[in-house]
């Protein structure tokens, strides 16, 4: 259960989870740690083997044993760290500060003399490094965004990008790189370029007119959209990641769109209204779920009310159950005889 006056994370103005309400991260979350705890210290190992002259023999030999040592180490750490995932998902700063040793190994060869042995094994630990603090980070956001939305949604919706993010402009972007490129390659003598360029043209005219049937092709049939979800706490994009409500500034719909205003945190986000079974449900449901995790929301209609409120009644239930203790001090009369 989340806390809504506690936990505030530093990157996003949402909830952390209280680790005492959490479970242990499961089994996936584990190994990943385990794993990126193993990349990074052989890497270290392996800098520092080089730099102080060990043979590659030498290292081949002790390195995979570290790698497994430190990934074994890791996942009994992670198993303990009740809470680690998603504190680690709900911080950006945090999730960043994953990448640190992925970006120190790729400087090693720009602040350190070793060769081109150096560099490749540099390289090759940054790559490693930065890729399972990426699986790492999504884990942990997925984890997270499971603690802080835990209720039912008040709305759930599937997602098709509207306006310049949306797939017909990436289609009209790619087509008129694809024009201009096949377009370079024929000027400076490359002959294939007339293909490309023919190919950008037939792309323009398929998304831009109803050449093609292109125009003919339902929404809803997009292959693997991601769905959103309203929650009390805030949305749920595609299982991963969570957008509390303090980030949403307005909801409205027009007659193309269903927009979510982010003011000062990116983006807006916009889903076509043609890719959405029933419009002003979901826009029912969005008000809804923002009322309830607002401070104007009716008493009745607020979660954290509702729980103070619950545990106010138990509390003065467990008193009136009490049995009352006659008063010994108090003087019985005589009976009259």
């Amino acid at each position: 259960m989340v806390s809504r006056d506690q936990h505030v994370s530093d990157a996003d103005p949402a909830l952390e989870p209280d680790p005492d309400d959490v479970g242990e991260p499961d089994i996936g979350f584990q190994a990943g740690f385990g794993f990126y705890l193993g990349v990074v210290a052989t890497g270290v190992a392996a800098i520092g083997g080089l730099l102080a002259g060990a043979t590659t023999a030498t290292l081949l030999g002790l390195l995979p044993s570290a790698l497994t040592a430190v990934a074994v180490v890791g996942h009994i750490l992670a198993k303990r760290a009740h809470g680690l995932p998603e504190r680690i998902g709900g911080s950006r700063w945090r999730q960043l500060a994953s990448y640190l040793p992925a970006a120190g190994f790729g400087a090693v060869p720009f602040g350190l003399e070793g060769g081109g042995q150096l560099a490749v094994v540099a390289g090759a630990f940054a790559v490693l490094t930065g890729v399972s603090a990426f699986g790492l980070n999504r884990l942990s956001r997925k984890r997270y965004a499971d603690a802080v939305a835990d209720d039912e949604p008040a709305a759930r919706w599937t997602w098709h990008r509207a306006g310049y993010l949306s797939g017909e402009t990436a289609t009209t972007a790619l087509a008129a790189v694809t024009v201009g490129g096949g377009l370079a390659m024929a000027v400076t003598g490359y002959w294939f370029g007339l293909f490309w360029l023919v190919y950008g043209i037939a792309m323009l005219l398929a998304e831009r007119t109803d050449w093609g049937g292109l125009d003919d092709i339902d929404p809803n049939e997009r292959w693997n959209p991601p769905e959103i979800s309203a929650h009390d706490a805030g949305l749920v994009i595609g299982d991963r990641k969570f957008v509390p409500w303090k980030q949403i500034a307005d909801v409205r719909l027009t007659d193309d769109e269903l927009v979510l205003e982010r003011d000062g945190y990116g983006f807006d986000i916009r889903c076509a209204r043609s890719a959405i079974d029933d419009p002003e449900a979901v826009l029912e449901g969005i008000e809804r779920a923002r009322a309830r995790s607002g401070t104007d929301a009716p008493e009745d209609d607020r979660p954290d009310l509702r729980e103070r409120d619950a545990a106010d009644r138990e509390g003065e239930s467990a008193v009136d159950a009490e049995p009352e203790t006659p008063d010994l001090e108090t003087e019985t009369e005589p009976e009259s005889a």
